[in-house]
């Protein structure tokens, strides 16, 4: 990138100043703050009702052309105050009609005003045409959807953005000739943010369940793919009436319409009548695991629990979204046990949500659960594994301290009291404490909800009894309240017998017969801390495949090892070591392929000679371990990582014959990726090879965008890691994140360490044009192929140089660093 000259900078400082000064000057006196301030949303919800917006919107032939409209606003008003639409679009029309009278508009810092003088007590209506911009449009050559969430439905057409402020929708779509539509439910008031609309050219699928109307629009072409139409269709129908019977309200909403978007930014949408899903977690490859099944099944159910919780009964304001999110995964837990009666749910929910959680909670960026929030321009920093995995464990936790039927009722009371209208969590709160008056849930909330981090937990024999404490990292005297489960090992050949301990205090002491050999902290995983071992319980737990038959056991004693690693109480060679051998004795798939997981966390930690020699291991492990499930996740890994020439030869014979029929077509484009990187010689052959065998042309599209990043030459790289800080070139963001991670690959250190404070110092840019996730993606593909000391120092400089930066995103840093600069022990 062109630097400016020395000379320049006071110039541009000047001009920057200059017009910043002119702004406050000329800004009238009703204007707001850009975005939506939360004195603003407070004051609109005070003094509007009864919302209806009626939308007529012109979508060219040409994904350039602007797409333009109008809207007519109608709502009830009280006092006798302007009314402030929010529009941060192209344009708008200079005119606009406000109860049948023209006049001129308004529009300053993102909102429009409408004068007092034009409104009156009770009914109003208000017409403006507008240009809508791209950003939330998310358009392509042959269809466009629109994603709002949190708050950029006003990106596209003036409104009331906000999410207490519901109305009734209604949209005409003219589109080119040959595409099909697809909006949300306009049958009950729904939030801005839930309001959507998807146009283009797609298949459909169709089908009746249980007397309801399911409708799916695709893209995907592969006729293995599409036929998995019914069982999508089935999967979705059993997740509605699992919820009809566990709340007692019946579906509340009409059609039950779908998506299917390729390149899509999130997991799903939960806009009702027109869901979004991601198509590479709805249409499974030919070969799926169990984990893969699970994982579409948990994302329909999350969605679909959506309908009830987020839809049906919204949160006020952004600082509550978690309380949407956590009952969508609880949920979709519940809805997975009955799906899949044969799996361990109970591992499967520390796999899907408590290892997740602590990957955020053990670093310095973690944050409480509700977290405060002044402007919903910001409201996109929220989200993140506390709100999606460590609320899920807290609600567990809840449902533990007042029970499960209690729980159910209680929520079946809120869904009914706020149908179709708004609350908070300590509304909820409120009607579940009085569902179970003897527990001290608002205690509860205060340390589970509103403050960060998670406890130390720590055992220790004396005087006959077993002393199980708990402590705060952060020094402010809090105790989480919950229930562990601790294993006595009494003696080498016994069977493990187990103590169960209520913390509701700091310390606690359960009297015990005998001093036993080993404690096995946390014995069934259901524990949320970080949980300090000795070496000799690590050691014991380390063999949990000779001394623990039940999974759920070995799970929690793999999860456990881990976390010690990451305390520095067990070095990189032990713990891969340890667990290699548990992988090559473990008979079950759920404990096998975490132990998978695990070893490529602890692969990805360690130096580049060190990776070498382990390869050869994961190799063997990759086309001889009698789980097919386990030899998929393996080369899986090694097929995007490995550095050993022989078995980067291996690998390229595996993706030229394609020979593993384990592995997916997206498999093989990752595994073309990876060898062209580490073939520079062939890089261009690989490449076409693996372009010629694509089928899907939005799948060509998508890897005509992100294998440049595979080019040897690092002039060419740096030139594409520049285009990326243009958010033109971030237009479909699962593209530009895969691209960033290419170009930041272990292969290219130390050449990939420039990008990493330029990369830095873009994130605000990023947060302010991107959608809710891509911040935390644009750091894991920046950072995540990093492994140097340099790269270490870079990164820990930048963060120490923040002073006044934004805390959620420097927080986001932190989070996302934490492999990178967390203490190393040597091999």
């Amino acid at each position: 990138m062109k630097q400016k000259k020395p000379s320049d900078t006071p110039r541009a400082i000047i001009r920057i100043l200059t017009m910043a000064a002119l702004t406050l000057c000329t800004l009238p006196s009703w204007a707001w703050d850009e975005g939506v301030p939360l004195a603003l949303a407070k004051l609109r919800a005070n003094q509007l009702g009864n919302l209806r917006y009626q939308l007529d919107v012109t979508l060219p032939n040409e994904r350039t052309a602007p797409v333009c409209g109008t809207v007519e606003i109608s709502f009830e008003r009280k006092g006798k105050d302007d009314v402030t639409l929010d529009f941060e679009g192209r344009n708008v029309d200079k005119t606009c009609t406000v109860n049948g009278v023209d006049t001129d508009t308004e529009w300053t810092q993102g909102h429009i005003r409408i004068a007092a003088a034009l409104l009156r007590e009770g009914a109003n209506s208000v017409r403006i045409g507008f240009t809508a911009d791209d950003k939330a449009l998310n358009r392509h050559d042959d269809y466009l959807y629109t994603l709002f969430v949190p708050a950029l439905a006003h990106t596209v057409f003036p409104c009331f953005d906000q999410p207490d402020l519901k109305a009734r929708f209604t949209v005409n779509l003219r589109m080119p000739e040959g595409w099909t539509s697809l909006h949300s439910d306009a049958s009950h008031p729904i939030p801005t943010y839930l309001f959507s609309f998807t146009a283009g050219r797609f298949s459909e699928a169709t089908a009746l369940r249980n007397g309801r109307k399911l409708r799916m629009l695709y893209r995907e072409t592969d006729p293995k793919k599409t036929a998995q139409a019914h069982d999508i269709m089935d999967e979705a129908a059993q997740a509605i009436a699992w919820m009809e019977r566990y709340t007692g309200i019946d579906f509340p909403w009409g059609e039950y319409g779908f998506v299917v978007l390729p390149g899509y930014q999130f997991g799903g949408m939960e806009h009702p009548g027109a869901i979004q899903y991601n198509d590479s977690r709805i249409f499974l490859d030919e070969n799926p695991t169990q984990q893969d099944r699970i994982t579409r099944t948990s994302l329909i159910a999350h969605e679909t629990a959506h309908l009830w919780f987020g839809d049906l009964v919204t949160m006020r304001w952004f600082d509550d979204v978690w309380t949407k999110e956590v009952f969508a995964n609880f949920m979709a837990d519940k809805v997975c046990r009955e799906r899949f009666p044969d799996i361990d749910h109970d591992v499967n929910f520390l796999k899907a949500y408590q290892s997740s959680a602590l990957a955020t909670d053990r670093t310095e960026g973690t944050h409480p659960i509700q977290q405060p929030l002044d402007n919903l321009r910001d409201a996109g920093l929220l989200y993140g594994n506390i709100i999606y995995n460590k609320a899920p464990v807290m609600m567990r936790k809840l449902e533990e301290q007042m029970g499960e039927e209690a729980l159910r009722k209680g929520l079946a009371d809120y869904l009914r009291r706020y149908a179709y209208a708004n609350a908070t969590w300590d509304n909820l709160i409120d009607i579940l404490a009085a569902h179970a008056p003897g527990c001290d849930l608002h205690g509860f909330s205060d340390v589970w909800v509103k403050q960060r981090g998670l406890p130390i937990i720590r055992t220790r024999y004396e005087d006959g009894q077993l002393v199980v404490t708990q402590s705060d990292p952060y020094g402010r005297g809090l105790c989480w309240p919950q229930r562990l489960c601790m294993g006595l090992y009494m003696a080498q050949g016994d069977k493990v017998r187990t103590v169960d301990v209520d913390m509701r205090v700091p310390e606690v002491r359960v009297p015990i017969d005998r001093e036993p050999y080993v404690v096995l902290p946390n014995y069934d995983g259901s524990g949320y801390g970080r949980f300090e071992t000795s070496a000799t319980a690590l050691a014991v737990q380390g063999y949990a495949w000779q001394v623990m038959p039940n999974k759920l056991h070995r799970y929690a004693a793999v999860m456990n090892l881990y976390e010690n690693y990451l305390m520095n109480r067990m070095k990189p060679s032990e713990l891969l070591n340890t667990m290699n051998t548990f992988l090559m004795n473990e008979e079950d798939e759920q404990v096998a392929t975490a132990l998978c997981s695990y070893i490529g966390s602890v692969y990805r930690d360690i130096d580049s000679d060190s990776k070498r020699f382990f390869e050869y291991y994961l190799y063997n492990d990759a086309t001889t371990h009698p789980l097919p499930s386990v030899r998929k996740q393996l080369m899986r890994l090694l097929s995007t990582s490995c550095l050993s020439e022989t078995i980067c030869d291996s690998v390229y014979h595996v993706w030229q014959e394609r020979t593993d029929t384990l592995l997916g077509e997206q498999d093989y484009i990752q595994m073309a990726y990876h060898l062209a990187i580490m073939r520079p010689a062939q890089w261009q052959e690989i490449l076409q090879i693996q372009r010629e065998r694509i089928g899907n042309e939005d799948k060509r599209r998508e890897f005509d965008f992100v294998s440049r990043a595979c080019n040897p030459d690092p002039d060419v790289r740096r030139q594409l890691f520049e285009s990326l800080l243009d958010p033109t070139n971030r237009r479909v963001e699962p593209w530009a994140a895969r691209m960033l991670a290419l170009l930041n690959s272990y292969a290219f250190e130390p050449q990939s360490n420039e990008y990493l404070r330029i990369g830095l110092d873009a994130l605000q840019d990023i947060q302010r044009t991107g959608d809710i996730f891509f911040p935390t993606n644009w750091l894991h593909a920046l950072l995540g192929g990093h492994v140097s000391e340099e790269a270490g120092d870079i990164v820990n400089y930048w963060i120490k140089g923040r002073t006044g930066y934004p805390e959620a995103l420097t927080n986001k840093v932190k989070e996302c660093a934490y492999p990178l600069l967390r203490a190393k022990r040597g091999i």
